[in-house]
């Protein structure tokens, strides 16, 4: 009995200790309220956080989590059906923050010694924020999504694989938010 009363603790305490860890990982909310929207338009662009870093990395860099992340995003909408070519909403998407998942080719040059070999946890937070085509506002998202452990880390991951997962997450969480909007 007394085992067991034990091993009870110890699952509870270890439950207790791991979910603010498990919560740092993720976080969502939105206050879109856009009925049968459809969307003419996404722009991405990185935060002046993102675009101001020069030590971690490059323009470059950015430009192609911006590729990315408008890639993913209009690929969901589209299979979703919430893309028009006529009169539409504005989708517009920022890149918050992010982390690579390995040293970039700036952050070499930047600090000698680094190695590419080296790995990390890595994600994104993105906001999204829809317009209607009249100009009114239609509300926010945000989004944030970083790995937790590092168990599932392999030589393959690129340095910014997490934060193309995250981007992935996001997609489909959107497309899924614009699609089950509740009629008004």
């Amino acid at each position: 009995m007394r085992y067991l009363a034990a091993m009870m603790i110890s699952l509870a305490l270890g439950l207790l200790a791991s979910g603010p860890a498990q919560a740092q990982g993720y976080k969502f909310s939105t206050t879109i309220n856009a009925p049968g929207v459809r969307i003419a338009s996404v722009t991405v662009k990185a935060s002046d956080k993102v675009a101001g870093e020069k030590e971690r990395w490059s323009p470059q860099d950015v430009a192609y989590l911006e590729k990315d992340l408008r890639k993913r995003v209009l690929q969901r909408l589209q299979a979703k059906q919430l893309m028009t070519d006529g009169k539409g909403a504005r989708l517009e998407l920022t890149i918050v923050d992010v982390t690579p998942n390995r040293p970039t080719l700036q952050a070499m040059t930047k600090r000698q010694g680094l190695d590419f070999r080296s790995f990390g946890l890595g994600g994104a937070e993105i906001a999204a924020h829809l317009i209607s085509a009249d100009g009114k506002d239609l509300g926010q998202m945000q989004y944030r999504w970083y790995e937790q452990q590092l168990y599932e880390f392999s030589d393959s991951k690129t340095i910014w694989f997490d934060a193309r997962r995250a981007f992935g997450k996001f997609a489909r969480r959107l497309s899924r938010e614009l699609q089950n909007q509740p009629e008004a």
